[in-house]
């Protein structure tokens, strides 16, 4: 029998040497390669205008001095506005003139506020309750002291909580991706915010329902990539621009400037956290002068906010056309698909950074001690 020459020569020898060789390098490569990223999906089930109402006479002592204000929390403790042409009452909101002098409502001047440092000056500076940093929410300062903003979370503010009560069920939702290397542990996260093609599903007990599979509506206009991370379990933004069209009788839009936000994974997956920056006073007031039946001083609103503004300058006038402002909001996991039904986020009940806390108490956010 023939010796096997296949076996025996150099050739051969080289090309085992060379394949155990590679076998070894891909042994190794498969070893250092890091974890594959991974993309979490979430609807925004919870928004609105961020209160903190622990202490009414510390925030508004001059109304707290009115004990029918303070049995009732009425708007401003004053009576409603009214007009008259030639001594007969006409509605005031079709005559401008008439309720042009500012009623001069009583602006907040307690100590705390939900919110972020944004840069603003010392002086308009709350301290936040949760972080015990300084933070800027002159929206807060304006309408604090009315009656529509004594609500606390699961409440919110009227007429915001009926206005999103009725988007939930017929307008897109809001959508939020969180991608990252390993979501949970701390690290560099990118997020990224939609609209929703269709409207949220609510479950049984009315709130949004988790799981769900939503897909994203592919227009530009709502889509934004903000840079973050995740840090001690809490997913934190720093910068950046943000705008999501909204539908009346919500807002009519999203839009924040050097945005910043702080969120973290509660029981379930769900988020919770605040969302904050500088946002046009105008587009928010509209909300409550476009519909002046709401209940909410419409008028002291828009004067307030006009003398409150604290961002960008009109060229012309010199006015401030934004305000400094913090929502306060929550989100429920679910599945995020393209429009042919591609998946590209996952709903997962995972603490983001591998942590769980607690529910935010009902003081507006903060654990109950933070005060």
């Amino acid at each position: 029998m023939q010796p096997n020459k296949t076996l025996s020569s150099p050739h051969t020898a080289q090309l085992i040497s060379a394949v155990f060789g590679l076998c070894t390098l891909a042994t190794l490569s498969a070893v250092a390669t890091p974890a594959s990223a991974e993309t979490r999906g979430y609807v925004v089930s919870w928004l609105a205008t961020a209160t903190n109402n622990p202490d009414f006479a510390a925030n508004c002592p001059e109304l707290a001095k009115n004990p029918e204000v303070v049995k009732g929390l009425e708007n401003t403790g004053r009576a409603p506005d009214r007009a008259a042409v030639n001594g007969q009452p006409v509605p005031p909101l079709d005559y401008p003139d008439a309720v042009q002098k500012d009623p001069n409502i009583e602006t907040v001047v307690g100590k705390y506020a939900y919110g972020f440092d944004l840069g603003g000056p010392a002086a308009n500076k709350f301290e936040d309750p949760e972080t015990h940093q300084p933070v800027d929410d002159q929206l807060w300062r304006a309408v604090g002291c009315t009656k529509s903003f004594q609500a606390t979370p699961p409440s919110a503010p009227y007429p915001e909580e009926v206005s999103w009560a009725t988007m939930v069920d017929t307008s897109p939702g809001y959508a939020i991706q969180i991608s990252g290397e390993d979501l949970s542990r701390d690290g560099p996260v990118t997020v990224t915010l939609d609209r929703t093609l269709r409207h949220l599903e609510r479950d049984a007990t009315g709130g949004v329902r988790s799981n769900v599979t939503y897909a994203l509506d592919p227009s530009p206009r709502s889509h934004n990539v903000l840079s973050g991370e995740i840090r001690n379990g809490m997913l934190l933004i720093k910068s950046g621009a943000l705008y999501l069209a909204g539908d009346m009788p919500f807002y009519v839009q999203l839009d924040l400037k050097n945005t910043h936000m702080r969120m973290r994974s509660e029981t379930g997956g769900k988020l919770a956290g605040y969302w904050g920056g500088y946002t046009d006073w105008h587009t928010w007031v509209y909300m409550y002068t476009a519909r002046p039946g709401s209940g909410a001083d419409g008028v002291g609103f828009y004067r307030a906010l006009e003398k409150l503004a604290d961002a960008d300058p009109d060229p012309i006038t010199g006015k401030n056309r934004m305000i400094s402002t913090t929502w306060r909001m929550e989100a429920v996991p679910a599945y995020l698909a393209t429009a042919d039904g591609t998946v590209v986020a996952k709903a997962s009940s995972e603490g983001l950074g591998g942590q769980v806390h607690a529910t935010l108490a009902s003081n507006g956010g903060a654990p109950a001690d933070s005060h």
